[in-house]
């Protein structure tokens, strides 16, 4: 693997779909080429899908936090 900076998430997606559209539109299959493209997606998946995890658990810690919070302080409307 190359020292490239590990991409983003939307930078990832944006790489998948240029190695799915540079395999779709090749009439000739060059074996290593398809061999390194494949290599690649499946690293830009695996960042995809531990990015989206990440995302995942901070969603429901926020969540959770909020719900905490919102039992905990009662809302104007039972203040009254």
């Amino acid at each position: 693997m190359s020292a490239k900076k590990k991409p983003g998430y939307t930078d990832a997606t944006h790489e998948i779909d240029e190695i799915l559209r540079r395999i779709d539109d090749t009439d000739q299959i060059d074996v290593d080429a398809l061999a390194d493209d494949v290599e690649r997606a499946a690293y830009l998946l695996k960042i995809c899908g531990d990015k989206l995890k990440a995302s995942e658990v901070r969603v429901k810690e926020v969540s959770q936090r909020l719900t905490e919070e919102a039992d905990e302080d009662p809302g104007e409307d039972e203040m009254e």
